[in-house]
């Protein structure tokens, strides 16, 4: 059996959250991860993406057998600078003024724990490959950047999900991303409001046109940020919107980015203005079921150390979008991570090494 060091999976977390890496600026931690993975039979490789690196690590199995993916980010949201983490009860946290960094350092610290133990100790064990992208926080953008060529892997264990260990993210959404700007006419407000065409006004009645919200249980859609006009007195020559809708369901996105771009176009045909609609697919979607192999040996090696797998929708994109989309199946499972993206974010240690269990686990039965 593989054994965990306690201890030093703490320390090791502690180490990463004190490491400043915002998005693109991950190559502190990225040199961490390679100087403490550095053993016989371990090849770190850099790829360049971005102003940053992924970083894919190879260890070598004492068996053979088809390699397995364990995939995390290196970047953490901010504020992340100057992170002075405290260790009370069996609970980690920041000091309150800055984000902890769990999201997803507590799945670098259990990676790197597990490279270390599986090469200091004599399980058994076959191939593995893992990977630390750059820039998730952003967009994903380090790992749509990699190149999935050089995986030998065709099943890939992302970590990075929050709440209870035992989680299992079996289906996740496709996510399509809008900028929107509308052109009217300038006119004096006050003398001649008649001559212009308020771009300001066109926006609100596209924004109140738009489904909003939760459309369905697969669906949603929200306006993020509106700008527009330059002074009172000026009729809004330009507006513009940020927006996005995301569906578990391609067709049901398809359906209400039609129902979205329809709205537009009409809103601003009404009103004599002229619109721009800049749309990207951020990422697609992906489905899993229960018996596909992923799930089933992600659910047996949670059971086999006493956890009951729980099965979930999210709405929400991580890497595993990504990686699914490349032809790897992959299933994101929490890391034990709380109130990410806040600072009252924290970790329970007694998380920290379950999830370790649960990664070493895993490695046992591939």
């Amino acid at each position: 059996m593989i054994a965990i060091n306690e201890k030093r999976l703490v320390d090791t977390f502690l180490d990463l959250v004190k490491i400043s890496s915002p998005s693109w600026k991950e190559l502190p931690v990225i040199e961490y991860i390679e100087k403490s993975t550095a053993f016989p039979g371990v090849e770190a490789m850099r790829y360049p993406c971005g102003a940053s690196f992924n970083l894919l690590v190879r260890v070598e199995g004492t068996r053979k057998g088809a390699p397995v993916l364990f995939s995390c980010h290196t970047d953490t949201v901010k504020p992340c600078e100057n992170v002075r983490p405290l260790l009370k009860g069996g609970k980690i946290t920041s000091d309150g003024t800055t984000v902890l960094g769990g999201d997803d350092k507590a799945a670098v610290a259990v990676f790197v724990e597990t490279i270390r133990a599986l090469k200091e100790g004599d399980a058994s064990f076959g191939p593995m490959e893992f990977l630390f992208s750059c820039a998730e926080e952003l967009g994903l953008h380090g790992v749509k950047g990699f190149d999935f060529s050089v995986l030998k892997s065709r099943l890939a264990f992302v970590f990075d999900s929050g709440g209870d260990i035992g989680k299992i993210i079996l289906k996740a959404p496709y996510h399509m991303s809008y900028g929107v700007t509308v052109k009217g006419k300038p006119a004096h407000a006050g003398m001649e409001p008649e001559k212009g065409i308020s771009a300001v006004r066109v926006l609100g009645e596209m924004i109140s046109a738009i489904p909003h919200g939760r459309i369905d249980r697969e669906t949603t859609v929200n306006v993020g940020t509106v700008a527009g006009g330059r002074a009172t007195n000026i009729v809004a020559e330009l507006a513009e919107m940020a927006m996005e809708a995301r569906s578990i369901d391609r067709k049901k996105l398809q359906n209400i980015d039609a129902k979205i771009t329809g709205i537009i176009k009409a809103a601003a045909k009404k009103r004599g203005a002229k619109v721009k609609i800049a749309k990207t697919l951020e990422y697609s979607g992906f489905s899993l079921g229960k018996n596909d192999r992923v799930v089933k040996i992600l659910a047996g090696a949670m059971e086999s150390i006493g956890i009951n797998p729980s099965y979930e929708v999210s709405g929400g994109g991580s890497d595993t979008n990504v990686i699914n989309r490349a032809g790897i199946k992959a299933v994101n499972t929490s890391i034990g991570m709380r109130n990410v993206h806040t600072k009252k974010e924290y970790i329970l240690i007694k998380d920290l090494v379950l999830a370790a269990r649960l990664v070493r686990a895993i490695a046992e039965r591939v």
